[in-house]
């Protein structure tokens, strides 16, 4: 009970460290097809899918100036309590990485790890963080990209895109959201 809530206290330190200011400017969505560009000028606090704030982060671990991000969701799927990748992810993960490698851009990668609504929240949190690294560890192995380049965390059961009272819900939650920034 005592480690629980020191994880959770520690937790709670780092993501009030990562959620700092938004960066102004256009901000661009893509779920493996051209949604939109808008452009936003609210301060935002939450870390887990938010663009402008991957942007921050980018800048602020490599401190290299950014202008756009692009977000990857739904394509990469886990199985219920595993965090290993499937033929179908890693081609996935292939469709937006190999175009990056080939046009030799400056770039760095977000990858955030979700859960289901299932099971305790630390579980979960490690879980989505496990689900990240398993896909910071297949770039770095397949493509030799620095884990420099790459940050990878947890949102656990956080930013549902499914309901989690249905097994077809819980599958969609059950995800890693890549977003590039270039």
């Amino acid at each position: 009970m005592r480690l629980t809530l020191v994880a959770i206290v520690v937790l709670g330190m780092i993501l009030f460290v990562l959620t700092g200011c938004a960066s102004k400017g256009p901000v661009q969505t893509e779920t493996f097809e051209q949604v939109a560009v808008e452009e936003t000028t609210e301060e935002v606090s939450e870390p887990c899918t938010n663009l402008e704030m991957a942007l921050t982060r980018a800048e602020e671990l490599t401190h290299n100036k950014y202008y756009g991000a692009t977000q990857y969701d739904g394509a990469i799927h886990f199985a219920f309590d595993s965090y290993k990748l499937s033929a179908e992810d890693k081609k996935a993960i292939d469709a937006v990485v190999l175009p990056l490698m080939e046009a030799d851009k400056d770039f760095f990668l977000e990858l955030q790890g979700h859960t289901d609504g299932f099971g305790e929240e630390p579980y979960n949190f490690q879980l989505g963080l496990n689900r990240a690294r398993a896909v910071m560890g297949y770039l770095n192995q397949k493509y030799g990209i620095s884990l420099q380049r790459m940050n990878g965390f947890s949102c656990g059961e956080l930013k549902p895109v499914g309901d989690n009272g249905f097994e077809e819900g819980r599958a969609e939650n059950r995800r890693v959201t890549v977003v590039v920034i270039e």
